[in-house]
């Protein structure tokens, strides 16, 4: 089985590149591209989730490293609990957290980390030819790593959260950036799709700026 210690070693490199990158787009749009706030609507709800899912699986991978019986614990899933099965799941996180990062820096000063209401570009070119929302693919790609790596009832319960949650978020960046780009942002939803695939149509021109993911997306796709 891989070491324990690898998965939290991966999360921790790929949030201090997430951050130094989020930081870099902040200082050059002088403000900061993090739009989740603390209200109680259902786009502030989303960006709650994300950070109790995100400290939940991160705290617990670090508990599995000093406590070995932490998967028996938190409801092992034997039929997935396999070295080959960790293996994989150790590569899907690398690649998801190669996806993230390459993805924003794709976007940008479109970068943004939930929907922002000033306009911003419409990326169509790079990892948004084959997907709409490659940050979120990238996401969905570490934490089903992380629950192939800990088949846990514990990361299952993240990985089946962080799903719903990126699909509302999606959805609600689809309105965001047709109310946006209109028929633009529209031609490429129908050539593109939501999570990949090869273009139904060929996309014209190049574009710049997006808004993905984190808000992603979308302006990227629309993350």
């Amino acid at each position: 089985m891989p070491s324990a210690i690898l998965p939290v070693l991966l999360l921790v490199g790929l949030g201090a590149a997430f951050t130094l990158l989020t930081r870099r787009v902040s200082q050059r749009l002088g403000r900061s591209v993090d739009r989740f706030g603390t209200g109680d609507t259902a786009h502030d709800f989303v960006g709650w989730v994300y950070r109790v899912g995100g400290a939940i699986l991160f705290v617990f991978l670090v508990v599995r490293v000093v406590l070995p019986s932490a998967d028996m614990a938190a409801g092992l899933v034997p039929g997935v609990a396999r070295p080959a099965i960790a293996w994989l799941g150790l590569a899907v996180m690398a690649a998801g957290s190669a996806v993230i990062l390459a993805a924003q820096v794709q976007m940008g000063t479109s970068w943004r980390i939930g929907l922002d209401q000033e306009r911003t570009g419409l990326v169509t070119s790079g990892l948004f030819a084959w997907s709409r929302n490659p940050t979120f693919l990238g996401m969905v790609a570490v934490v089903l790593g992380a629950f192939l790596m800990a088949p846990t009832t514990v990361t299952g319960i993240v990985l089946a959260a962080a799903w719903v949650a990126f699909s509302v978020q999606i959805r609600m960046e689809e309105e965001h950036l047709r109310r946006m780009h209109g028929p633009a942002y529209e031609a490429y939803r129908v050539a593109v799709p939501r999570w990949i695939g090869r273009r139904s149509a060929r996309l014209e021109g190049r574009s710049t700026g997006g808004a993905e993911g984190s808000e992603s997306l979308r302006s990227i796709t629309g993350n």
